[in-house]
């Protein structure tokens, strides 16, 4: 398609220019529309990651805090609910931790030296190989040379043998043509001396005038001519014979010239394969030295290798030892778990139970941690060898067992998770106006210590018995709480550290150690951490 000038020449200037800015100002707003929207684009995915970023830098900061949470409930349990084994033995399992990671580090480094000395005994091994291969291929180079240079010689060996049959010919035909020479110049000299024999007898006979002048003048120029003729068909067959001898001379001269050229060469191809074998002689002795090297290299590799499979089992069973700890931890961990959410429970069962009590008027000591109620029944207490139940008892029991009740079983949280409810009864550590010393060895001493643990046990049994018997108090959840109580005697051993063992009464000894704390009955729930 040609450009009609002469059409686009008809057209003014300015509609010429008009219609080019036009199509500069379409390819400007096309170009603005494409920048915009790769700005928006870019803008819009900016957005997204720092959205992206934060949503991340959100969940962090809320995983720090929980592992912060986490730390400090351990730390505070650790600290004040768990016993001295327990303390112990997460003190071992987190130092038997650090020093499986400790050990673990030094191996992966260990692990990480031998791998890097193996990769370079690798490549070292690798470039043997290659050396091998290098000289494996001089080796099939150097042999497909002296091949060729084999088929060379024997293929200069069969043209020296053609040449020199050919030179043996032409000797040979040079030989016959200098027997043909020689032959024809015995025949010359045999026709010159016929001719001198037949000119002697023209002579002779001309002389005896046997001839006259004119026939021996005539015979003689017959004989010349004929003789002449002979002479001159002989030499030219002789110079034919020449021609051909001198052809055949430079034939020969050629043939000569191109067998020693052809010896020389194949001499100097002799030469370059006894260079070649030499060369082939050293690389042979060369690949003999580096399959030595190879063959250490590759059982030092194989050494390696198994050394690696050692060390890697090793590290298995350092692994799975972790993998143990990290079990151990993990139930620890879980155990922590469930404690702290017991602890939690237990908390939240003291809190109800404090709040119930303290709106019903009921005084008792109740521990916020492990929700123990030790029930106050004021001055009315059993009486000295006796486990009957007295009437401002019964009445502390009827108003205090319904909210203690509740408090256990109405939370559905917790009371899934009820395993018993001890009643645990205490004595006084004296018997008979004296005090009985558990250590001692006496008969009596003993018998005493076995009647005040009878007698702790009669006294919670007593309330026992008081609370199922339904015609003396019904309340909401008391089969539930029946059908997980427990009844235990623990004499005085448990609450009562004794200071002076040397006292001869039992008031003194009372005086001094305060036996009303031993008068006590302890209420106790467990929790089952298994529900």
């Amino acid at each position: 398609m040609a450009f009609n000038y002469q059409k686009n020449k008809e057209h003014s200037q300015d509609s010429f220019w008009t219609s080019y800015s036009d199509l500069f100002l379409g390819l400007s707003t096309i170009f603005l529309l494409l920048y915009v929207t790769a700005s928006l684009r870019t803008g819009t995915d900016a957005l997204r990651g720092q959205i992206e970023n934060q949503k991340l830098s959100i969940q962090v900061d809320e995983l720090k805090h929980q592992l912060a949470m986490y730390e400090s409930v351990k730390n505070e349990y650790l600290a004040k609910q768990a016993d001295k084994s327990e303390v112990q033995e997460y003190q071992e399992l987190m130092d038997k931790l650090t020093l499986l990671q400790e050990d673990a580090k030094t191996e992966k480094d260990r692990l990480i030296a031998e791998a890097l000395e193996n990769e370079n005994k690798v490549k070292a091994l690798n470039k043997y190989q290659q050396m091998v291969r290098n000289v494996l291929n001089a080796n099939k180079m150097a042999k497909a040379k002296i091949i060729t240079r084999d088929d060379l010689i024997k293929e200069q060996d069969v043209e020296i043998e053609t040449r020199e049959a050919q030179i043996t010919s032409l000797e040979k035909d040079i030989d016959s043509k200098k027997q043909l020479i020689a032959q024809g110049e015995q025949r010359i000299q045999e026709t010159e001396l016929a001719l001198q024999k037949r000119v002697k007898e023209l002579q002779s006979a001309y002389k005896k005038n046997k001839i006259t002048k004119n026939l021996y003048q005539k015979q003689m120029a017959q004989l010349q001519a004929d003789s002449e003729q002979k002479v001159q068909q002989l030499a030219q067959t002789n110079a034919q014979y020449e021609q051909q001898l001198q052809q055949a001379s430079a034939q020969l001269g050629e043939a000569q010239g191109a067998l020693e050229k052809t010896r020389g060469e194949l001499a100097a191809k002799l030469g370059e394969n006894q260079q070649l074998q030499g060369q082939l002689q050293a690389a042979e002795g060369e690949r003999k030295d580096l399959y030595g090297k190879l063959s250490a290299t590759q059982n030092e590799k194989k050494n390696l290798l198994g050394q690696l499979e050692q060390t890697q089992g090793e590290v298995g069973s350092l692994k799975q030892g972790l993998a143990k700890v990290r079990g151990k931890l993990n139930v620890t961990e879980g155990e922590l778990a469930k404690a702290k959410a017991e602890i939690e429970a237990r908390k939240s069962v003291a809190g109800e139970i404090r709040k119930g009590f303290a709106k019903a008027g009921i005084k008792a000591d109740i521990d916020g941690e492990t929700g123990d109620v030790v029930l106050d029944f004021g001055q009315a207490y059993f009486d000295s060898d006796s486990d009957r139940l007295k009437k401002e008892m019964k009445g502390v029991l009827e108003r205090a067992m319904p909210i203690y009740s509740k408090s256990l079983f109405g939370n559905p949280k917790v009371s899934d998770k009820i395993s018993s409810v001890e009643i645990i009864g205490f004595a006084s550590p004296t018997y008979q106006g004296r005090f009985v010393d558990p250590t001692s060895n006496n008969p009596r001493d003993k018998a005493a210590l076995k009647y005040n643990m009878d007698l702790s046990y009669r006294r919670a049994n007593s309330i026992f018995n008081y609370i199922l018997d339904e015609q003396n108090m019904k309340f909401e959840h008391q089969r539930d709480l029946l059908s997980l109580m427990k009844v235990s005697g623990r004499s005085f051993l448990e609450v009562m550290q004794v200071q002076n063992r040397n006292i001869a009464t039992a008031a003194e000894f009372c005086r001094q150690n305060d036996c009303r704390k031993t008068q006590r009955v302890i209420i106790r729930f467990s929790m089952d951490q298994k529900k």
